[in-house]
């Protein structure tokens, strides 16, 4: 319990460093970069679909290049290429599956549609869906939204331990996550949707060119927490199909980087998309 404690309050240090130089030209970029590259290594160690260290390699540099998308939109224009976020993204995935089926086809004896396929899917999902954390931050708000997002899953997460801890009876997903339990469950949405107002309320109180849409946000925290929960099981199917514990050992008391940060891995995408249509903070001027 001590080192997850530590660990927490190490993690929190770090993520409040963030915040504070966010808005430093690539800073968050960086930092999402090594996060995604990160979260892929363990999972593609955990997965040992592949044992070549040529394509993990080119794997990992996938998943650090897509938080650096919108850069590279910005750096090709002087020339001559005019590529918006959306299609730079898909000549980044075209050219890795490219190279993706042709180490099938010279080498199908090694490796399986199966195995590459699951590759695949991982290198594009986990990289694309944290870069949100990118474009969240561009959305009115800018820092205040990528706190909320990451409030949103540890807060799900840690109501969710506590509650179960305390309260649990009644199993959730027994053979997938013996130890999560529906009253950990309940106790998530409800720590997300305090921890998150109560956020909100000191930015409204305390930040003096935003408001706070605090209706939109209770809808937001409470099917935030639900995706936060969803990646989480998501996370421990994956080690449960592989048999193993934790993604990584990086992290005293918490596992790897995978296992401290699976519930932003689909509470950032539905943020981001959620907000670009209904923002949580509001410009006052």
């Amino acid at each position: 319990m001590k080192s997850r404690l530590f660990s927490a309050a190490i993690l929190i240090i770090l993520v409040a460093a963030l915040i504070f130089f966010c808005n430093v030209p690539l800073v968050l970029n960086f930092f999402v970069a090594l996060l995604s590259a990160a979260a892929l290594y363990e999972v593609l160690i955990v997965t040992k679909y592949i044992e070549s260290k040529a394509l993990t390699s080119i794997s990992m540099i996938f998943a650090f290049v897509i938080p650096f998308i919108s850069v590279i939109s910005r750096l090709v224009e002087p020339l001559g290429l005019h590529f918006e976020i959306g299609n730079a993204l898909f000549v980044l995935i075209f050219i890795y599956a490219v190279i993706l089926f042709s180490t099938l086809l010279l080498s199908y004896k090694t490796y399986s549609l199966e195995h590459l396929s699951v590759v695949f899917l991982m290198s594009v999902i986990i990289p694309c869906f944290l870069t949100t954390i990118v474009f969240a931050h561009r959305l009115t708000g800018d820092r205040w939204n990528i706190v909320l997002i990451i409030l949103c899953a540890w807060a799900a997460d840690s109501g969710g331990y506590i509650f179960g801890k305390l309260f649990g009876r009644h199993k959730l997903t027994p053979k997938i996550s013996p130890k999560k339990t529906i009253e950990g469950s309940i106790g998530a949405v409800f720590a997300t949707v305090a921890a998150t107002l109560i956020f909100a309320y000191c930015v409204d109180v305390f930040v003096s060119d935003i408001t706070v849409n605090y209706g939109v946000l209770a809808i937001y925290s409470c099917i935030g927490s639900f995706c936060a929960m969803f990646g989480d099981l998501v996370a421990s199917l994956i080690k449960r199909c592989f048999g193993v514990k934790d993604f990584g050992n990086l992290i005293p008391g918490h596992g790897g980087i995978m296992d401290r940060f699976d519930s932003v891995l689909f509470v950032s995408p539905f943020l981001y998309i959620a907000m670009t249509m209904c923002p949580v903070f509001v410009d006052k001027f």
